[in-house]
């Protein structure tokens, strides 16, 4: 057995209201700037697919961690509280006037996944662990005259080690 049912209906199009869509003012609007920020620049042939998403997801968490929208946030503001309660300095005092004073910087920052230490006392030094990029940097500076240091400095990765001297200066 086979139905077939019509509906016929009138509409009056002079008595019709328009149609009203929503403004979405919600929403963030993503702009070539945010894209800029995101997707990195300096591609090499030579980079995995993993290593290039994993690259493009650190910066779009970085980015979005250092959006003000977040940061006012409730979310924003318990993690800004647990990255201040994360870092902690130790301090030496010397002996007497002549004396130096020794300075140890902890730094953990878990939302980043770096962890810092610097010392400053004798000479200036620096180890810097990044667990995302399983990469160490350790650098130590020397002061050789007023406006320039000595800088000697190593980076390792699971990829390479690399050792470098130079002449940093402020002006």
């Amino acid at each position: 057995m086979t139905c077939v049912c019509k509906c016929f209906a009138k509409i009056d199009l002079d008595a019709t209201k328009p149609l009203l869509i929503p403004v979405d003012h919600v929403t963030p609007q993503i702009t070539q700037k945010d894209v800029g920020e995101i997707i990195p620049t300096d591609v090499d042939s030579t980079q995995s697919t993993g290593s290039m998403m994993s690259r493009i997801a650190d910066r779009s968490f970085q980015y979005w961690y250092n959006n003000s929208g977040f940061k006012d946030s409730a979310v924003g503001r318990v993690a800004e509280s647990t990255q201040e309660k994360l870092k902690t300095d130790v301090v030496v005092p010397s002996s007497s006037a002549s004396g130096v004073t020794h300075k140890f910087s902890f730094k953990i920052e878990a939302f980043q996944a770096l962890a810092k230490m610097e010392y400053t006392g004798w000479i200036k030094a620096m180890i810097d662990y990044n667990a995302r990029a399983a990469q160490t940097d350790f650098s130590v500076s020397e002061k050789l005259f007023k406006d320039k240091d000595l800088v000697v400095s190593h980076s390792l990765s699971a990829r390479e080690g690399m050792s470098s001297m130079g002449l940093r200066w402020s002006f």
